[in-house]
């Protein structure tokens, strides 16, 4: 249950995350100055829907843990409270900020955008699909670095940086689904979103026990010292399960990521080779004007002699 609830309220940032995301892939239709201001507009409501996503998670969790440990209930109603009421007041930030933004107009001037590309040159040369598969290389990479910083003991920060690294690359393969990528992509995407999942909730519960408090307060009275204990106890053995479960799933994540990082390099020619390239080109262009901008010898029999000594006379 609470799992399930929590995921929800992943799920439920992701309209302006993706907005966020595609923006980047828009720069043949739109401005760079219109592209910046909207990819801002979109961060600032994704923050605070990630608030709100927060509270509610831990409000499903704490609920979740009031089924699992009767003992407790009292200190876990009392905590799920207090939650509550944090996570109504973010819903009403967030309510008046998504109303000052005119998020449904910045969605209408995204759909409702130019008609045309900007460069046409650009366009032909599926340059938005060529910028997709080079940020696709970059988080995919990016993720195997973050998994192999975290290694197998589990530090709650890596752990975090982990799976918003995987969160990245998820929604560029998603987006590439969406616009008719390849089988290895759809194959990969449910991998990805069942190890994000599992860290997703490793942080929830982390996230948890650091915003228990350790005595009671006069806001929350029914807190007892024991029962805080209890609780931290069980979430620290749901901790452990779930970072086992990840540790289970995280060769095959690397190896995904391995997959699709060497994508943006293998489109591209090193900086060193391609600057070769141009100067022997140059150099052969040089070399033809020179030889088209020479005067025609007047003797057409004329060659190079060679003056060769004569060779010493031995034996004498």
């Amino acid at each position: 249950m609470g799992e399930r609830d929590s995921r929800k309220g992943r799920r439920a940032r992701l309209v302006p995350l993706y907005a966020q995301q595609c923006l980047p892939l828009t720069a043949e239709w739109y401005p760079h100055d219109t592209i910046e201001e909207l990819e801002d507009a979109f961060q600032r409501i994704g923050k605070s829907l990630g608030r709100v996503r927060d509270a509610g998670a831990r409000t499903a969790l704490l609920a979740y843990f009031e089924a699992r440990i009767p003992p407790a209930v009292p200190a876990l109603h009392a905590l799920r409270r207090e939650q509550e009421r944090d996570r109504l007041r973010l819903a009403r930030k967030l309510i008046k900020r998504i109303e000052r933004a005119e998020l449904t107009g910045l969605l209408d001037t995204i759909v409702a955008g130019p008609r045309r590309a900007r460069w046409p040159w650009k366009a032909a040369a599926n340059g938005w699909r060529d910028e997709l598969r080079r940020a696709i290389g970059e988080r995919a990479e990016a993720a195997r670095d973050a998994i192999d910083h975290a290694t197998g003991v589990y530090f709650p920060n890596r752990s975090h940086a982990a799976r918003l690294a995987l969160k990245k690359l998820r929604y560029g393969l998603e987006i590439a689904c969406s616009a008719g990528g390849d089988r290895a992509a759809r194959r990969s995407l449910r991998y990805l979103k069942n190890a994000q999942d599992v860290l997703g909730d490793l942080h929830d519960r982390h996230m948890l026990v650091d915003d228990l408090p350790a005595k009671p307060t006069s806001e929350l009275p029914e807190i007892d010292r024991d029962h805080i204990t209890v609780i931290r106890q069980v979430v620290d053995a749901e901790r452990r399960d779930l970072h086992a479960r990840f540790l289970r799933r995280r060769p095959e994540v690397l190896q995904i990521c391995r997959r699709f990082a060497p994508a943006h390099r293998s489109r591209s020619l090193p900086v060193a080779p391609a600057v070769a390239a141009l100067m022997v080109s140059s150099a052969f262009y040089l070399w033809r004007r020179t030889r088209a901008s020479e005067p025609e010898a007047r003797d057409p029999d004329i060659s190079i002699r060679i003056p060769i000594p004569d060779a010493p006379v031995l034996g004498r």
